[in-house]
């Protein structure tokens, strides 16, 4: 691989990571205004191998459709919960992996991918309608959860509008603007293969993984209990995509890949129905005539089914497939 093209893999997974970021750390409102300077830096490197990790066994293990991704959006989400925020996504164990670990945080990655393989295949214009109807949904949800929970819930202060709506344009404006001065200019002839670590590279990219996973022990964020449930629930996704594996078949990434630069009005009409569903969204009043129901606890109930069903609904649709096809190839139950 030349310098150049190895430069611009780079570039595509630095996108990916920034996406992952923007989405768990602001999104999901992880209270970065608190975090020092030390905590940005491992989590910048965190979601940096997080990103790098997604393509590589997303290309390795053929994923190929959305349900193996959602099988590997499901692993890098508790991935995430062990290297980067274990002190959220753990901390009321075992709701907080339904709640929080297999329901939003998986949620918003699924939704990250989506977005970031929209911009892969700029060139497809159904794509950037779903992306603009994702920017819609997200939008409600942030404004109802930016609004009521620091009140009903109290995990985090109270930020006004126009401080959310400052972090918020900022962060994504960095973001776009590398993707299309950055990213656009030195991976527009990268392939899907490329994407894949070499012996050498997996070797850093564990050395690396060790220690953040030491960071945290450090930290006191995680404990033996945590270590052993997030390596079975690993176990489980891997095993999942290696079963799943098919050299026959084009990988998801192979389809989006080499990148055609998406339109910016399409970002800017994405941007417009964000921004439109928060601003209703967060000054909607509080339905307070229905006993406990209410925007925040419909939110919440959401995010728990999410984690519920993730994982037995892919493993019912797989399972249902696999069977369809032994049936078609002639095989008898």
């Amino acid at each position: 691989m030349t310098n150049h093209r190895g430069f611009g893999v780079w570039t595509v997974r630095l996108l990916l990571g920034a996406l992952f970021l923007f989405g768990s750390e602001i999104i999901l409102w992880t209270n970065p205004l608190e975090h020092s300077a030390l905590d940005w830096f491992l989590r910048i490197v965190g979601y940096l191998l997080i990103a790098t990790l997604t393509l590589d066994i997303a290309e390795r293990y053929r994923i190929r459709d959305g349900y193996d991704a959602m099988v590997l959006l499901a692993g890098t989400a508790i991935l995430h919960a062990l290297l980067i925020n274990p002190q959220i996504s753990w901390q009321n164990f075992p709701d907080s992996l339904l709640t929080r670990i297999i329901g939003a945080d998986a949620l918003m990655q699924l939704i990250v991918w989506a977005v970031f393989l929209a911009w892969m295949r700029g060139d497809i214009r159904k794509y950037a309608l779903y992306q603009a109807v994702t920017g819609l949904w997200v939008g409600i949800y942030w404004g109802f959860w930016m609004r009521w929970t620091p009140e009903l819930r109290g995990t985090f202060p109270d930020i006004p509008l126009s401080q959310m709506a400052m972090i918020v344009g900022v962060a994504f404006a960095g973001i776009i603007i590398f993707y299309y001065a950055v990213t656009s200019r030195f991976a527009k002839d990268i392939r899907s293969s490329d994407l894949m670590l070499t012996p050498l590279e997996w070797g850093i990219a564990l050395v690396v993984m060790i220690g953040l996973f030491l960071a945290q022990v450090a930290f006191g964020y995680v404990s033996v209990g945590i270590f052993f449930v997030t390596i079975l629930l690993l176990a489980l996704c891997w095993l999942i995509l290696w079963l799943r594996r098919d050299a026959e078949e084009d990988t998801m990434l192979s389809l989006f890949l080499p990148l055609k630069i998406q339109a910016p009005w399409w970002i800017l009409l994405m941007i417009a129905t964000f921004a439109g569903a928060v601003y209703l969204t967060y000054n909607a009043p509080l339905i307070t005539d229905l006993a406990y129901i209410n925007q925040l606890w419909l939110m919440e109930v959401g995010t728990f089914a999410v984690g519920i069903l993730w994982l037995p609904l892919v493993a019912s649709v797989i399972a249902t497939r696999a069977i369809d096809i032994y049936m078609r190839e002639g095989w008898t139950l």
